[in-house]
């Protein structure tokens, strides 16, 4: 951390001594920092005057930096960071450490126009029509909701005008980029009823070709066309009605995945150090035979009141939302065999082979190898191959949803000013995942194939959970004196949940060889819950409930300084992963249940539910404007002790592979972090920041070998350092020039970090076969993204670079530590382009 530490602080020392600083100091009432507004509470304040770590990311920001989607903000915030890998709503952000754990709830609110989302994929929506973009830091339940454990991020659209104006534009790029939008805003009825609509649609083909059917469109390949609409309704003075409509349908690729071992004792004993290999140094190969695709479209509605009355405003908002979407892709169980027997197995074995295709597999056994038919059971497999021998899944994450927010806000210019408000929301989520044959049929995609179809089921897991969110919330804000301000916020959440199962009571196909009867070769349940339960699976219930208090002191030091301290609560619910789970670990990987596990015992402690989880969080900051707000430099330090941290972990075995939830017992993360923008001179500004953290896992029951590692997705150092340059070339012309650094260091994804523990191989070879994941952390890296542009009154034209340094870097990395491995996505590669808009 010192390493990176200490060039980032030469950078912020060099950039305020930069040549023309003394002129700005002399020169002082010429330049400036513009006022940033923010709603981080509720009301309209003033960025500096918020006892709140915020970075605000405005209109002229937002359309200067190229900003479309949320991977291109996160990068301009410290202590922040994103994955975006298996499909498009599937996001992973990490707030001072905290993850928006995988098939759990958020850890943010995320809030588009005062209405909190609670769809789970609309976080990575094109970001389009914007206005401003704000990222809270540290809890914030008490005045935006459920599930924000880490944060809030809060997005302002642009509103509809009373004046007619309208605006088209479209980009151009390398990997078959394109993208067109338009926008039309105006008065329907004048000064009464206004209107706005805008539309986007974009599409590329990916920077990765999938080299066995020799196309560059299937891999990372996205489109996606959006509209939305704004109605705002003046009824009176006092009163107006704020109606916004959206919808999205989206292709895209999916679970593009490679894999690499972590098993020392497969090198020494089959002489391949690619058995041992560094997750950083795999050469990606995308060879499947099953298409990866992602389809989702979603719908949302809502509508909000603001009425002014005597005593306070009431603000009211109810949303619906409704979100389909599936995903297809190859299996894993090529790599124990389950399809080993299948005719499209032996076929494809017959073509393709590590002696026929080496191209495809690369150098035979080190560490994968593929054998022609009459050598069945002897092959090394990797996932997701061209061959039918591995076998498909098939998912489904469907949600319907509709919220009622409403409040009360007193008067701003108060001795005392507060807020008081209720929500409710009702959540209706289908999900599944279905794994089955792949017989070079074709897929019939549904949560269920019988044995007669071209894509028979063989496991399914398939839950329609139902949850019922009752809260109350407040907030007062006290004038201690002149210059000090003390609030109190105070929200209690109660959670109702449910599930039902909804997999058929029927065997499997018999296709695959590791999910039949050991003792009599017969086909088991298609989920193994229905093995303790004959007669159907029965429904499951739990209620999660938690008061999170925040408590914050304010102190303009002097006009220019201010000084914040606060405390706070975070909490999401808890809840169920897929009934059948526990049964399954606890036969293939723990001792006492008659299977494989009697020799892995790996004494995974995985149930079909988690707990809530808790954080208490604590913050000092200043923020401050120097040299007559030239300069503006903001700091905070943090600590956030969390309980029951809800991690996603990934199973790999003879059955395929499984996703699941579980919590670390007790964790901390703690750190510092700094941001400033500094106006050099009228035409340049340079800004940047710089986030530090220190974090342990101080007890995992579950994985008590993790015990005194770093917190999975918390990097030690994140970074920033940036320059825009704007003068005038001519006319009514500017030139505009900007260019962002992004570093983020190294992090690791997983709780076990070295520590060895048994894999499954053990069950196959005997003892000794254990992973060892210390070469399982992504590299740190940096990017550089550069826009050049010309601007004019009403148009823009800007060539720009993302990543123009070509840098190669991992994604995500997912260790399963009982196959032994781990499932690696790269990221994406450099990308360039032409932007251009006219407004009319």
């Amino acid at each position: 951390m010192q390493s990176m530490t200490k060039p980032l602080v030469q950078a912020l020392a060099a950039t305020l001594l930069l040549p023309g600083t003394q002129w700005v100091m002399a020169q002082g009432n010429n330049l400036s920092i513009e006022e940033v507004v923010v709603t981080a509470r509720k009301r309209s304040e003033n960025l500096q005057e918020v006892p709140i770590a915020i970075s605000a990311i405005d209109e002229d920001t937002i359309q200067r930096a190229g900003i479309q989607r949320a991977g291109d903000y996160v990068g301009l915030v410290p202590n922040v960071t994103l994955v975006d890998s298996a499909n498009v709503g599937d996001t992973q952000l990490s707030i001072r450490g905290i993850i928006s754990t995988r098939d759990a709830e958020s850890t943010f609110a995320y809030v588009v126009d005062g209405v909190l989302s609670t769809n789970p994929n609309s976080f990575n929506e094109e970001l389009f029509d914007v206005q401003q973009i704000e990222v809270l830091k540290g809890p914030q339940g008490a005045l935006y909701g459920r599930n924000a454990v880490a944060g809030a991020i809060l997005v302002t659209t642009k509103e509809p005008t009373n004046e007619f104006e309208a605006r088209v534009g479209g980009t151009v790029g390398n990997v078959g980029t394109l993208r067109g939008n338009a926008m039309f805003s105006g008065p329907i009825v004048k000064d009464k009823l206004l209107g706005r609509i805008a539309i986007s649609t974009s599409e590329t083909d990916g920077f990765y070709e999938n080299i066995f059917t020799n196309q560059d469109d299937v891999v990372d390949y996205l489109e996606d066309t959006s509209i939305r609409g704004r109605l705002k309704w003046n009824v009176t003075d006092n009163l107006s009605l704020d109606f916004r409509g959206g919808y999205s349908d989206v292709s895209a690729g999916a679970i593009n995945f490679n894999a690499g071992f972590a098993i020392p004792a497969f090198v020494e004993a089959f002489g391949a150090p690619n058995y041992n290999q560094d997750v950083n140094d795999v050469d990606f190969r995308f060879i499947f035979n099953t298409p990866g695709e992602n389809e989702q479209t979603t719908t949302d509605f809502a509508v909000k009141l603001d009425w002014a009355l005597d005593f306070a405003d009431l603000v009211a908002n109810v949303a619906y939302s409704d979100l389909e979407e599936s995903l297809l892709s190859d299996g894993t169980a090529a790599t124990f065999y389950g399809y080993e027997l299948t005719p499209s197995c032996q076929a494809g074995r017959g073509e393709l082979n590590s002696f026929t295709r080496p191209d495809l597999f690369g150098e035979p056994f080190n560490p994968f190898g593929v054998l022609p038919p009459g050598a069945d059971f002897q092959g090394v497999y990797g996932p997701y191959n061209p061959l039918t021998c591995d076998g498909y899944q098939y998912q489904e994450r469907n949600q319907e949803d509709i919220s009622i927010d409403a409040r009360l806000v007193g008067p701003e210019d108060d001795a005392i000013r507060w807020i008081a408000g209720v929500y409710y929301a009702d959540i209706e989520r289908e999900s599944l995942v279905a794994y089955g044959a792949d017989q070079g049929e074709g897929f019939l995609k549904q949560p269920y194939v019988d044995p007669t179809g071209p894509n028979p089921t063989d496991l399914l897991f398939w839950d329609e959970f139902n949850t019922e969110v009752y809260a109350i919330y407040g907030q007062l804000e006290f004038d201690l004196s002149d210059t000090m301000e003390l609030a109190f916020a105070l929200r209690y959440d109660r959670e109702e949940r449910e599930v039902s199962n909804k997999v058929p009571n029927v065997l499997n196909s018999g296709l695959n060889v590791n999910l039949l009867d050991p003792a009599t070769g017969a086909p088991l349940p298609i989920n193994p819950a229905f093995g303790n339960n004959p007669n159907g699976i029965p429904d499951r219930a739990r209620d999660f409930s938690q008061f999170q208090p925040k408590a914050t002191w304010n102190w303009a030091a002097t006009d220019a300084v201010n000084v914040y301290a606060s405390y706070g609560l975070g909490f999401r619910s808890g809840g169920f992963n897929a009934i059948g789970t526990e049964d399954l670990l606890n036969f293939w990987f723990n001792a006492g249940f008659g299977g494989p596990g009697e020799v892995v015992d790996a004494q995974l402690q995985v149930t079909d539910d988690y707990d809530k989880e808790v954080s208490t969080a604590f913050e000092v900051g200043f923020k401050s404007e120097w040299m007559d707000r030239r300069l503006r430099l903001n700091a905070a330090a943090f600590r956030t002790d969390v309980e029951d941290n809800q991690f996603f972990e990934f199973y790999a075995g003879p059955f395929g592979i499984l996703r699941t939830v579980t919590t670390i017992d007790d964790l901390y993360i703690q750190g510092i972090e700094a941001d400033f923008t500094f106006v050099a001179t009228e035409y340049l500004t340079v800004y940047g920041g710089l986030g530090l953290m220190d974090s342990e896992i101080e007890k995992n029951e579950h994985r008590p070998l993790s015990e005194g590692n770093d917190v999975p997705q918390a990097p030690e150092t994140t970074g920033n350092l940036g320059a825009e340059l704007s003068f005038p070339v001519g006319g009514n012309m500017q030139l505009v020039s900007r260019v962002d650094w992004q570093y983020t260091g190294e992090m690791w994804f997983h709780t076990l970090q070295g520590e060895e523990t048994p894999t499954i191989w053990n069950a196959f070879f005997g003892p000794g076969f254990n992973q060892n994941f210390s070469k399982s952390s992504r590299d740190a890296f940096s990017t550089v993204d550069l826009r050049v542009g010309l601007e004019g009154d009403n148009w823009a034209i800007t060539a720009w670079g993302r990543n123009i340094t070509d840098e190669e870097y991992l994604q995500e990395v997912i260790p399963t530590p009982e196959f032994g491995g781990s499932f690696l996505h790269p990221s994406a590669l450099r990308s360039y382009g032409v932007d251009f808009r006219y407004s009319f």
